[in-house]
């Protein structure tokens, strides 16, 4: 949680407008978060013990779409270059093309080192899916 807490500390005078007891009610719902897993099958349930989660979004909530478009905004500033992002809270795609094969694959290559760096930097797992 604390990367999306220091983006909405430090991009809340930019666009947000994420202040006072607001930014405090974030915090707050932010943190001393935790999560356990439940494995139910025929026989019986199984229940993992619980784990505080120290990164990313609260999934199944409501304002996690919001908090998930928060956390990637700064995404499109390191790959604008090479591709065109579209983002939509998880569901973000990067679209890139290139009519020359040999420029295609070094481009590729590129964002794919800008991405790992950036997701890494953001304390963030990527799941590539190909279409």
């Amino acid at each position: 949680m604390t990367v999306l807490i220091t983006k909405l500390y430090y991009l809340n005078f930019e666009f947000y407008g994420i202040t006072g007891n607001h930014y405090k009610l974030y915090i707050s719902y932010l943190t001393n978060r935790y999560q356990r897993t439940l494995l139910h099958n025929e026989k019986d349930n199984n229940t993992s013990t619980w784990a505080k989660i120290e990164h990313g979004v609260p999934q199944g909530s409501v304002l996690g779409p919001l908090l998930s478009l928060i956390l990637i905004r700064d995404l499109p500033k390191f790959v604008k270059d090479k591709s065109v992002p579209v983002l939509f809270a998880v569901d973000t795609s990067i679209l890139l093309s290139h009519s020359d094969p040999t420029n295609f694959n070094n481009n590729i290559n590129t964002l794919f080192k800008i991405l790992s760096e950036w997701f890494k930097q953001n304390l963030i797992s990527l799941n590539f899916t190909k279409t």
